[in-house]
């Protein structure tokens, strides 16, 4: 059995993604070049350490999937992914956090 995780998706958008699924989203976050995916953490974020929005939904993903597109950061309390929205649709559908 492959180790599974919670990863945790803070939206404004929870109604579209339990009825379409994620869609990518592109920016450079703080870099010099672009970058694509879904953001998802170890933790439910909230609004201070980069969360935007008013639900949180709840994945079970593979642990290397997150590893894999993990964005590693010394001093961070928490971990987290930029995974694409492909990969994390291929997994059963999220649900709301309860709370």
């Amino acid at each position: 059995m492959v180790p599974k995780m919670k990863a945790y998706h803070r939206t404004f958008h929870a109604a579209e993604i339990l009825r379409e699924g994620f869609r990518d989203t592109t920016g450079t976050y703080l870099t010099d070049r672009e970058f694509t995916g879904v953001w998802v953490s170890d933790r439910p974020l909230n609004i201070d350490p980069g969360g935007d929005g008013d639900v949180i939904l709840i994945l079970d993903i593979p642990d290397e999937i997150f590893v894999e597109y993990e964005w590693v950061e010394e001093g961070k309390l928490y971990r987290e992914a930029l995974v694409p929205a492909a990969i994390l649709n291929s997994f059963p559908s999220p649900r709301i956090a309860e709370g």
